[in-house]
């Protein structure tokens, strides 16, 4: 009878001293029926339930796992689940979610909201308010993990061509595009291994290009594939979650004759080449007829030139000296790459400044400024003034575009002595 009490009393002391232990609770949710993402999120459930498992017995604790995942998966199963978790003083609650994800513009936390549910909004909930409702449960400790996109999903492309007064469309800047090219482009808009964004309004790419064919058609002289295409990659940077992905288009420009599949293959090579140096640099690949669209000003190729249209030039219109021998034209792309950088907001103000030295290359010294804001003309101002008005208006602009047409080159055909741009207010 003696031993059988100091067995009990033994029993009760181990489950009392269980019961004493703290809790480890978890809630691991898990999108693993998902087409897309279900075999990385099946992986990130086993590794993540086995390390939160090891964590709670080398410190002690009791390990309570609420799993959620293959057909479970969902809004009503994580309701039942927040309910579920009961937290002492010195417990830990950990939260993970692996799956799908996204930001939109009216929700004011840069964290982002679980897809849970993919009908109604109402069952998305935010990463923060999970967070804030575990913490309500006063527990020793809180992790809170969401691994998912957190991308705007709501963000609009604008729509509007401001251009300025005075140009009109010259049809000879596609004459040269279609007629006066020979041979083929191909063109895809983010490079191996990246995804390319979209807005609800459009996609980010075809956004790009078709403004860089409207502001060419209205505001350049010369045109070529190349400087097109760079122009499309320099506008793509303008919207802000194309330049925080980092989405780069690449492209292909081949001569009549040359294979396209020995083209793709060099495409594909991209990714091996090794950066560009401080300061960037439009990657040039076999012979300059592969480039990956980079973030910054080289020498380009000579413009292809095409017959001059029938028609009277746009009021303001000069007509331009060629180049001499040996030398080439300021390219267009690369000016509003320059101009465009000189706002961008994702650059420190030192380095924006800094980048006003490369106006050399391509503006004589006391060139002169034509400044429209949208459509219409305010100002004209000396070349000094203009860097200090992008120095202190970053973050009004939106874009800048050259307008060509209404601009004139010194006597050598390489630099402006007068110039004329655009600015795209936001």
């Amino acid at each position: 009878m003696h031993q059988l009490s100091y067995c009990i009393s033994l029993w009760l002391l181990s489950y009392s001293a269980v019961l004493a232990r703290p809790t480890f609770h978890t809630i691991l949710i898990a999108a693993t029926n998902d087409h897309s993402v279900g075999i990385a999120c099946q992986i990130d459930l086993l590794a993540t339930h086995a390390k939160f498992g090891n964590i709670a017995e080398k410190i002690g604790y009791q390990y309570n796992p609420i799993v959620i995942k293959d057909r479970e998966f969902g809004f009503e199963a994580f309701a039942q689940a927040m309910r579920a978790v009961r937290s002492g003083p010195d417990d830990i609650i950990v939260f993970y979610y692996t799956g799908h994800g996204f930001n939109v513009t009216r929700n004011e936390s840069d964290f982002p909201l679980l897809q849970l549910d993919t009908i109604n909004p109402k069952k998305i909930p935010p990463l923060d308010l999970i967070h804030n409702l575990l913490l309500e449960k006063k527990p020793r400790f809180c992790l809170t993990i969401g691994d998912c996109c957190n991308r705007l999903i709501d963000q609009k492309l604008p729509v509007e061509r401001s251009m300025a007064k005075g140009t009109v469309c010259d049809s000879n800047i596609f004459r040269q595009l279609f007629l006066n090219q020979r041979g083929g482009v191909l063109v895809a808009s983010s490079k191996r291994g990246q995804v390319s964004g979209a807005s609800l309004n459009g996609s980010h790419f075809t956004w790009a290009l078709l403004q860089s064919l409207d502001y060419a058609c209205y505001y350049n002289e010369q045109i070529s594939w190349k400087q097109v295409l760079d122009d499309t990659q320099t506008r793509m940077q303008n919207i802000a979650v194309a330049r925080v992905a980092g989405q780069q288009a690449i492209y292909a420009i081949t001569e009549p004759g040359q294979s396209p599949a020995a083209t793709g293959q060099q495409a594909a090579q991209t990714d091996t080449m090794p950066a560009p140096p401080t300061g960037g640099g439009i990657e040039l690949i076999a012979d300059t007829t592969v480039t990956q669209l980079g973030p910054a000003v080289v020498p380009a190729p000579r413009p292809i030139t095409g017959p001059t249209a029938s028609g009277s030039q746009p009021a303001g219109a000069t007509v331009q000296p060629n180049p001499l021998p040996g030398t080439t034209r300021p390219d267009y792309s690369q000016v509003n790459q320059f101009l465009n950088g000189l706002v961008d907001e994702s650059k420190a103000y030192s380095v924006r400044k800094g980048l006003q030295r490369q106006a050399g290359d391509f503006f004589v010294h006391n060139a002169r400024v034509k400044i429209f804001v949208n459509d219409i003309q305010v100002e004209t101002v000396p070349l000094s003034d203009l860097m200090e008005r992008y120095g202190l208006l970053a973050e009004k602009i939106r874009q800048i575009n050259i307008i060509e047409t209404f601009s004139k080159l010194d006597p050598s055909g390489r630099f402006y002595t007068e110039v004329a741009v655009q600015e795209i207010w936001n």
